[in-house]
């Protein structure tokens, strides 16, 4: 489950309108990177990964550690936990190391993790991305399969 909970999480890569920041993200002195205002698959390589660190981390890594702090500790968190390994110097998303998804039938999954990530994780991604959650109404809104792959993919 804890795959799930990661994969829903780093599906940033979908699309997003961030404004511009210069909030600080290293150490002392140090400034982050201006993101332009553009959708998220408008960003280069350089700045996918800053909006990922500006962006994305400082808001789920909490919904993850306060979730299940056993497995998302605070030194376990990062973009690993749902892009998985490195493949040609990119993260791959949907990551197909996370678990299957069978959308017909999540029973094999927890009632309150399922709840968690529809709940929780897909809006505060949506959120980030500025794109909605997926739901019939809404099916390009940002939804399971965009960190996780389709059962039999």
């Amino acid at each position: 489950m804890k795959l799930l909970v990661a994969v829903v999480l780093m599906t940033a890569a979908c699309g997003s309108k961030s404004p511009s920041t210069t909030t600080p993200t290293g150490g002392e002195g140090s400034a982050a990177m201006v993101l332009p205002d553009v959708p998220f698959d408008k960003l280069d390589h350089e700045q996918r990964e800053e909006f990922m660190k500006q962006k994305v981390v400082p808001v789920m890594k909490p919904l993850f550690v306060n979730h299940d702090p056993k497995d998302f500790a605070e030194h376990e968190f990062g973009c690993q936990t749902c892009h998985g390994e490195v493949k040609d110097d990119h993260f791959v998303m949907p990551n197909p190391n996370l678990p299957k998804l069978n959308l017909k039938d999540l029973s094999k999954f927890k009632k309150e993790d399922l709840e968690w990530m529809t709940k929780e994780i897909m809006p505060a991604m949506a959120k980030i991305l500025n794109e909605p959650v997926y739901s019939e109404q809404n099916p390009k809104g940002f939804g399971c399969l965009e960190c996780h792959t389709p059962e039999g993919a």
